[in-house]
């Protein structure tokens, strides 16, 4: 199969998916005796919006998020089956590395309270130090739900062990637009998710923020993606003490 048949294959698939999704989301709805305008009062959205999605458009991330959260559904319940291969990501640590990243962690976790204490200060510090300049502190613009979409995205990624340019070739998107996602800078269609799923062989749901039972999924893949294949435990922990030790030299700067 070529290139370019490869692609309009793929596009077939993700027409065929939105097809569904629609249909699935009607079926909610009728199921459980709403009409348009009450499934817009529960959710936030538009009655257009809600109308294109069950006419099997590709809704925004932000907007399907919150049509599932007002319906006060779970990502399996709204979304289709997928289509594509999907490989897990356990058994990347060993025992030996998840023990030692648990010890780590649990350093880290008893002093957690100081350590957010001197980063707060060095936060206000920064800011006193940028007004005392003239300079405005931009304020953070990004929807939560997008930082962690982007966050769950690199996540996955780095398990796999891939790039962005990696995974700009593997889904056909453009590596920028993969690096705005991913600082939760960019609201992609579920088309645009579709393609990066398919890229990193998960399910579509695991990219779908605040739902306890994903989320649970989601915690054991970043623990096992994060702490083995891409670093060793030598590097983590040099990178997490390097941090530590800037952290005092701060705390000392701040102090005299």
């Amino acid at each position: 199969m070529n290139k370019k048949t490869e692609t309009q294959a793929n596009d077939a698939s993700v027409e065929g998916y939105l097809t569904e999704l629609g249909d699935r989301v009607r079926e909610v709805r009728e199921k459980r005796e709403l009409n348009v305008v009450r499934v817009c009062f529960m959710s936030g959205l538009s009655v257009n919006t809600v109308q294109n999605m069950e006419k099997g458009k590709a809704p925004a991330y932000n907007s399907l998020w919150k049509l599932i959260q007002g319906l006060e559904e779970v990502p399996d319940n709204i979304l289709p089956p997928d289509r594509h291969e999907i490989l897990p990501l356990e058994g990347q640590a060993s025992d030996d590395e998840l023990q030692v990243c648990l010890s780590l962690s649990k350093i880290f976790e008893k002093n957690r309270e100081s350590l957010l204490e001197i980063l707060s200060e060095v936060e206000r510090i920064k800011t006193d130090h940028t007004l005392n300049e003239g300079k405005k502190v931009p304020p953070d613009k990004r929807q939560p739900v997008l930082v962690e979409l982007g966050e769950r995205i690199r996540d996955i990624r780095l398990a796999r062990g891939l790039s962005g340019a990696d995974l700009a070739a593997a889904s056909g998107l453009h590596a920028p637009a993969i690096h705005l996602i991913e600082i939760g800078m960019r609201n992609p269609n579920l088309d645009t998710l579709l393609k990066i799923a398919a890229a990193l062989r998960v399910p579509t749901a695991l990219l779908f923020a605040g739902f306890p039972r994903v989320d649970a999924t989601f915690a054991l893949f970043r623990v096992r993606g994060l702490y083995s294949g891409i670093l060793s435990t030598s590097e983590q922990a040099r990178i997490l003490f390097d941090k530590l030790d800037v952290l005092q030299r701060v705390t000392k700067d701040i102090i005299n």
